[in-house]
C-alpha cells in the first residue's frame, strides 16, 4: 500500500524530471515544415531568378559603351552627307583687270564712264552687261538726279572674242555729288547660249575720263 501510494506520487515527479531532462539534452531542433504560402513565394523567387539571371544581363553602362566610337573609328558617323554642288564660277579665267577705268563729269552733271578690260573666258560673248553702284564723298549711295536710282546695269553688243577687250564709253547718269563708281558684277552671254553672272568687285575715284 505505501509502495502503491509512492508510486503514484513518485511516477509522476518522475516523468517530468525525466521528461526534462530528454527535452534539455536533445540538441537538436525539430524543423517546422514550410506553409502553402511560403512554398508559392520560394517558388516564384527561384522561378524569377531562373528567368532573369544576374550575369547575363547586361548594364546599362554596356550598352551605353557599345553605341560609343572606339578608338579606331575615323570618318563621319554615318555615311547620308549631302555633297553640296560647287558655286558656279565663270569659264576660263573670266574678265582681267581693268586696263582703263575713270570717269568724267560735263556741265550738264552728266557723268560719262570710260572701262576696258580683256575677255578671259576662253569664249565668244556676245552680250555683256555691267552691273555698277555710285557713291558720294562720305561713303553714301549717290543718287541720280532725274530717276533718284544709285544701281544702273549697262549692256553691250559684242562679239567680243577670247583675249579681246571689252569696253564701256557712255553717259549713264546725271549727277553732281559722285565720287566713286563701283563695278559690283559683270553679267555674260556667250555664243553657245550659256549666260553667268559673277562677282567683279572694282572701283575707280579717278575723274579725269573724257
Amino acid at each position: 500500500m505505501i509502495a502503491f501510494l509512492l508510486g503514484i506520487y513518485v511516477a509522476p515527479s518522475v516523468e517530468t524530471r525525466l521528461n526534462g531532462q530528454t527535452l534539455a539534452s536533445n540538441s537538436v531542433i525539430e524543423e517546422i515544415p514550410p506553409s502553402t504560402a511560403d512554398k508559392a513565394a520560394i517558388a516564384a523567387e527561384s522561378n524569377t531568378t531562373e528567368s532573369n539571371p544576374t550575369e547575363s544581363s547586361p548594364s546599362a553602362e554596356a550598352v551605353v559603351l557599345e553605341d560609343m566610337p572606339s578608338d579606331d573609328d575615323t570618318g563621319p558617323a554615318g555615311d547620308d552627307s549631302v555633297e553640296l554642288p560647287a558655286a558656279d564660277t565663270p569659264s576660263g579665267q573670266g574678265i582681267g583687270a581693268p586696263l582703263e577705268f575713270k570717269y568724267s563729269t560735263n556741265s550738264a552733271d552728266a557723268v560719262k564712264l570710260t572701262w576696258e578690260a580683256d575677255n578671259l573666258t576662253g569664249k565668244r560673248i556676245n552680250y555683256y552687261t555691267a552691273h555698277i553702284s555710285t557713291f558720294n564723298p562720305v561713303g553714301d549711295p549717290s543718287n541720280d538726279q532725274l530717276n533718284g536710282k544709285s544701281s544702273f546695269s549697262l549692256k553691250y553688243v559684242g562679239p567680243v572674242e577670247p583675249n579681246d577687250t571689252l569696253f564701256i564709253f557712255s553717259d549713264f547718269t546725271y549727277q553732281n555729288t559722285i565720287h566713286t563708281i563701283i563695278i559690283d558684277q559683270l553679267t555674260l552671254q556667250y555664243d553657245d547660249g550659256t549666260i553667268e553672272t559673277f562677282d567683279y568687285g572694282y572701283e575707280t575715284t579717278d575723274d579725269s575720263g573724257l
